[in-house]
């Protein structure tokens, strides 16, 4: 089963080589805060609903049918308040972290960060997503309305950054996927075995190394990163695992305008044939986004314009799980 998300490119603009930003010297509260809006255009077979906005089709007339286009409005906010503890080089937080909300990565967090002296930034934080996302309960129901169901996905994530002074980053998460009600292909007639090979339910992790090297001062950052993920679920014919490849690029034009261009690449594999299809639904992931910031927009101080769009799109050897998201967002973000 595959779920569309926005949380694929990464677009960091913190004037700095590190992922994560540096531990501010001094005590106190620190955090951001973005007000924006966006426009965007989805294609799936298999997500409902994403907060308040429906994305898919209630009814569907065949398993044959590529998904149709959906375009919507969504807000686009995020926040992160941290407080540093100066004397121990400690910041605790709750929100978005900063680099992971331009990201396009929602999922909210709790956690603490630790600079352990020349070794780098180590972090840890629990996740789980803030907006309600919603799937079908059997979403190969043809003819009738197909009703949704929560989809949650909850876990945790360690990161160690800056690692002895460099640009090499690690991080992994784990998340325990739920979905409340699961009755994949209950309409279809098929047997208690082939049920069980549709069940979604189940784990997810992922790991990740990247590197960043700068060029001309920090005027131009580049960050090649490969990633191994795998989805455990309790049905073997949700079950996949798969390997990504991503390049993000950063210009710093001048004092105020930041440019940052992402493409991704991914292959996926499944551990057994979809009874539903008598094939694997294996795939291809291919994406890219482009990112502008504008600082200090009308002599604001601490304030960044920016606005930006994103293409994904998921080619799978399964026409039923073919997918796709564009996103066109504005808005403005405010660091303190």
């Amino acid at each position: 089963m595959r779920y569309l998300s926005l949380l694929v490119f990464s677009t960091v603009i913190v004037p700095s080589a590190y992922a994560i930003e540096p531990i501010p010297k001094e005590s106190g509260v620190s955090g951001f805060v973005n007000i924006g809006a966006g426009i965007t255009s989805v294609e799936s077979n298999s997500l409902a609903k994403f907060g308040s906005v429906d994305l898919g089709n209630k009814t569907i007339d065949s398993l044959n049918q590529t998904p149709d286009t959906r375009t919507v409005g969504i807000p686009v906010i995020g926040l992160e308040l941290a407080y540093t503890f100066a004397s121990t080089r400690t910041q605790i937080f709750l929100g978005n972290q900063l680099e992971d909300y331009i990201r396009f990565d929602f999922s909210t967090r709790a956690g603490v960060r630790q600079e352990i002296g020349k070794a780098g930034i180590i972090g840890a934080s629990f996740l789980q997503t803030p907006l309600a996302t919603e799937v079908w309960e059997d979403p190969f129901l043809t003819g009738s309305e197909r009703s949704e169901t929560d989809r949650t996905s909850d876990g945790y994530r360690l990161i160690w950054d800056n690692i002895y002074g460099t640009g090499l980053e690690l991080r992994y998460s784990a998340r325990e996927v739920d979905i409340d009600r699961e009755r994949s292909g209950e309409s279809l007639g098929l047997s208690d075995s082939e049920l069980a090979l549709l069940n979604r339910n189940g784990d997810s992790s992922r790991f990740t190394a990247q590197y960043t090297v700068s060029y001309d001062g920090m005027k131009h950052l580049v960050t090649p990163a490969i990633a191994y993920f795998e989805q455990d679920s309790d049905g073997n014919a949700m079950a996949y695992d798969g390997m990504a490849f991503s390049v993000n690029y950063i210009y710093a034009m001048d004092n105020h305008w930041r440019f940052v261009t992402n493409a991704s690449y991914a292959f996926i594999e499944f551990n057994e044939a979809n009874p539903v299809f008598d094939t694997k639904a294996d795939g291809d992931r291919f994406g890219v986004s482009f990112t502008a910031f504008y600082a200090q927009p009308f002599g604001w101080k601490g304030w960044l314009a920016n606005a930006g769009v994103v293409w994904f799109e998921e080619d799978s050897d399964v026409n039923f799980y073919d997918s796709s998201v564009g996103l066109i967002n504005a808005g403005m973000l405010y660091r303190f």
